[in-house]
């Protein structure tokens, strides 16, 4: 592909494949900027959008590197192909660029914080900042789920504060059978107000009085059983006519049209009464009505009342495919529409309880932005940033929400019509955070759709950089398999057109496994391969760091990470090595506890039987004994007993104010830190630091906060360290690995997790209201509407696209080696796609359990 350089009013869209250097390109555009302009502080005109912190210190890293060395006359030859390339594209001479890129060194580090190469969060954040008249002391809030729960159970669940219209609520629930609980029904609300896929469908909501709700229930009400009436005396008229013409039901052939009429009659329409009506509908032009042993009278009275049978079943017929969508979009909008009328409730309780903590929550951040710029065409917050950044590089646009992007779109367009540039590099097939609003589609329209705002180009990156032939070979023929079983065109033909150009890197191993093993021993099974894998790769002369081995699940990770340093491998991982997981982190937590109650008994005796186990309590009694006669001691005898060796003066450490200096003296006082957990006591020892900034001195406010994020504080471990890295396929987005293993490559190919989605409806027959909200199930695909059938079958693609993502992102992680793993006849999981790559290949073989293609590291 020819590389086009950023041209005023242009933007540049880069399609790129994993693997094909889009970091590179990136730092290659912000280069070109700042040494085509002859003023050194050209770089505070730049704006550089990232996803992750990570990406965005490493776009940093690579670029004051390569200014770097371009202001050193002795360039490295690392660096000579990007230097030459810039001189070429610039015309300049290599002393121009060296002066320009020495004064652009000395600029930057200046002036550090004008370097803007930042996270779209960060960047939303600080522009939010600038124009809400908040104190200093309001903080943002990350654990969105947390704050909910606490809006649920202590606002609008609690007994005490409950209005009226939640009694209500939970009294319908109730008469429905359903449980009186509406926690989580509530909780699931309260979601809908803060995510971003329902933003703009719950503005228009928000919209809507408790006048206009109960006028639109009555409305549904009194429609939804008008057609039910219809309905019955259809039915009704059916069973009348047999009864008058003695006709017996089970005289017609498997019962079919008396089990039609009969839903009729009892309002069962829901899910499409011709489901099993399809053989009538068959036997009908060959007047196959009856069975064959029907008694000749039986046979007489149908066939002489055939016609009038035939058109009662037509006129039910259509009277049901008339009004069958309307009806059932009517039975949806009222089985949600007890749930909506409690939104004003739950948004006022919202924002109350932000103003009372002083918080505002992360994942609003970018809806609080949108609502500002409403405000104003060009708004008055844009207009320092507008004046201030004439170019934008944005990186990872799939994985931008909607909302995002329009956020920056004003800021995109404005530097375009005023001579700036824009360079946006993205892969939908790496799209893998729908759930926080990204969508590969918006990534789609942009390179498909035209501007009247600014000239655009498109490009595609067909060359993967990253890995050797095997692999590239592979993952073409892989997902150019896989794009056959998508319906929808667009998701079909990113996969379809995926295909990736081979640098000249001959080599490269794949290799697939396959187990018939029950789902209780597979993991174990999988580790016992994975660690013999590891062992052969030592063979192979690759290092411990070399090896990534990518989960679906923290649990996974979790397990996986236990086993490895159970025989003696030393790992880094982002799923595992957790705080709470360590037995000196469960002691001080437990002290903790009883400081903040000091007769919790059950506390005492969990840190009395920590304390055993570690042989930091010293005693000749049974650990039975010993905990029966001092669990329920006065408070300071209790502290007196458990002293190790009379080592730690509690009276003085109740004493201390600090909650970080409090652990620092349990830690010296039993003698908890040693070699071999030095890493996850100082992690903890940092989390309290941090924690201290957000809740105080507080024993209990700690503990609760402990409690919110236990499951996700982690040991640090420095990168250099040579481990086996473990993590999360999410987390592995934008990394490479010498040799990467997926263990447990069956994850649902089509998740099972129930969903919803915002449909519009007509106004008109809704008293205004133009959007409801569905949650989708299983039996739309039994709905003979084609409206439904399509919402069912987009939404089946979406999590087809999303979890072949996934896979996607797994596979072209690796440079040298790829390890699978997966179970053998699971054709609702993502092995699914192996084993039917390799049908097409011809090389499936039910007794065959392992393929490779390539070959194997060469042993010295």
């Amino acid at each position: 592909m020819k590389f086009i350089m950023l041209v005023p009013s242009t933007l540049k869209i880069y399609n790129a494949s994993a693997g094909s250097g889009k970091t590179f390109f990136l730092v290659k555009n912000y280069l070109y900027i700042i040494l085509k302009s002859t003023h050194p502080e050209e770089f505070k005109r730049i704006l550089a959008i990232t996803f992750t912190n990570k990406a965005s210190e490493e776009i940093k890293k690579r670029i004051l590197q390569c200014i770097k060395e371009f202001s050193n006359q002795k360039i490295r030859n690392e660096y000579h192909f990007l230097f030459d390339d810039l001189t070429k594209n610039l015309k300049l001479t290599k002393y121009q660029i060296f002066e320009r890129a020495k004064n652009i060194l000395y600029a930057i580090l200046d002036d550090f914080s004008s370097f803007s190469i930042s996270t779209i969060d960060k960047f939303t954040y600080r522009a939010i900042r600038s124009f809400l008249d908040y104190k200093k002391n309001i903080h943002l809030e990350m654990d969105t789920n947390r704050f909910l729960w606490n809006l649920v159970e202590n606002r609008l669940t609690n007994s005490e504060r409950c209005s009226p219209l939640l009694v209500q609520f939970a009294l319908e629930k109730l008469k429905e059978g359903k449980n009186w609980d509406i926690s989580k029904e509530i909780f699931q609300m309260a979601l809908l107000i803060v995510e971003e896929n329902s933003f703009f469908s719950m503005k228009k909501i928000k919209m809507h009085s408790l006048d206009n709700w109960i006028t639109l229930k009555n409305t549904l009400l009194n429609r939804t059983q008008e057609f039910e009436k219809q309905c019955k005396k259809q039915g009704d008229k059916f069973f009348e006519f047999l009864k008058k013409n003695s006709i017996q039901k089970h005289s017609f052939l498997y019962l079919d049209l008396p089990k039609f009429f009969q839903k009729f009659c009892s309002g069962d329409i829901f899910i499409n009464p011709f489901i099993n009506n399809q053989r009538f509908e068959k036997n009908i032009p060959i007047g196959a009505l009856y069975k064959k042993n029907t008694d000749v009278d039986q046979k007489n009275i149908i066939d002489k009342n055939k016609e009038e049978i035939l058109f009662l079943y037509q006129k039910a017929k259509f009277l049901l495919k008339k009004n069958i969508s309307s009806y059932l979009l009517d039975k949806f909008f009222l089985k949600n529409l007890n749930n909506l009328s409690i939104i004003h409730e739950i948004e006022k309780e919202y924002q109350s309880l932000k103003e009372e903590k002083k918080i505002l929550l992360n994942a609003e951040l970018n809806q609080i932005l949108y609502e500002r710029i409403l405000q104003d065409p060009f708004p008055h917050i844009y207009e320092k940033k507008g004046i201030q950044y004439k170019h934008y590089l944005i990186d990872e646009f799939q994985d931008i929400s909607i909302l995002q992007w329009e956020n920056l779109r004003i800021l995109v367009e404005n530097a375009l019509s005023e001579n700036g540039s824009a360079m946006i590099v993205g892969d939908p097939k790496q799209s893998i955070y729908g759930w926080r609003g990204g969508d590969a589609k918006t990534f789609l329209h942009l390179i498909h759709c035209s501007s009247r705002y600014y000239h655009k180009e498109v490009a595609t990156i067909e060359t993967n950089f990253r890995s050797f032939e095997e692999i590239v070979k592979f993952n073409n023929s892989l997902y150019q398999s896989a794009s056959k079983f998508f319906h929808d065109p667009i998701y079909q033909d990113i996969y379809k057109k995926s295909t990736q150009k081979i640098l000249k890197k001959p080599g490269g191993y794949v290799e697939l496994n396959f187990f018939r093993i029950d789902k209780k021993n597979y993991q174990q099974y999988v580790y016992n391969q994975i660690k013999e894998k590891i062992k052969k790769l030592f063979i192979q002369k690759y290092k411990l760091s070399d090896i990534a081995i990518l989960v679906r699940s923290n649990e996974e990770g979790n397990f996986l990470s236990e086993k490895l340093m159970e025989d003696g491998f030393l790992v880094n991982t982002s799923v595992s090595l957790l705080i709470k997981n360590h037995l000196e982190i469960e002691i001080i937590i437990q002290f903790f506890y009883i400081f903040f109650k000091p007769y919790s008994y059950d506390k005492r005796a969990t840190l009395i039987l920590l304390l055993l186990k570690n042989k930091l309590i010293i005693t000749q009694k049974k650990d039975h004994d010993f905990l029966i006669e001092t669990v329920f001691l006065p408070f300071d005898l209790f502290l007196k007993r458990i002293s190790y060796k009379d080592s730690l003066d509690f009276n003085n450490l109740l004493d201390i104010p600090s909650l970080y200096n409090k652990a620092e003296n349990i830690i010296s006082g039993f003698g908890l830190l040693n070699q071999y957990n030095a890493a996850s006591i100082c992690s903890f020892l940092d989390f309290v630091h941090r924690s201290m900034k957000i809740v105080g001195n507080s024993i209990g406010d700690f503990l609760e906060y402990w409690e919110s994020k236990k499951e996700k504080e982690s040991i640090t471990l420095s990168e250099n360290i040579d481990a086996i890295r473990i993590m999360t396929i999410h987390k592995s987005k934008g990394l490479q690995f010498s040799v990467v293993i997926l263990p447990f490559a069956d994850w649902n190919a089509i998740s099972k997790k129930k969903e919803g989605t915002w449909i519009n409806i007509s106004p008109h027959l809704y008293h205004g209201w133009e959007t409801i909200y569905l949650d989708i199930e299983p039996y739309f695909k039994h709905i003979e509407d084609p409206s439904f059938i399509k919402i069912y079958e987009d939404n089946l693609s979406k999590k087809r696209f999303d979890n072949l993502n996934l896979l996607y992102v797994a596979t072209t992680r690796s440079i040298e080696q790829l390890i699978i793993f997966s179970r053998h006849g699971n054709d609702k999981s993502v092995s699914f796609y192996l084993k039917n790559f390799l049908h097409e290949k011809k090389l499936w073989n039910e007794n065959i359990f392992q393929y490779s293609f390539g070959k194997e590291k060469i042993i010295q």
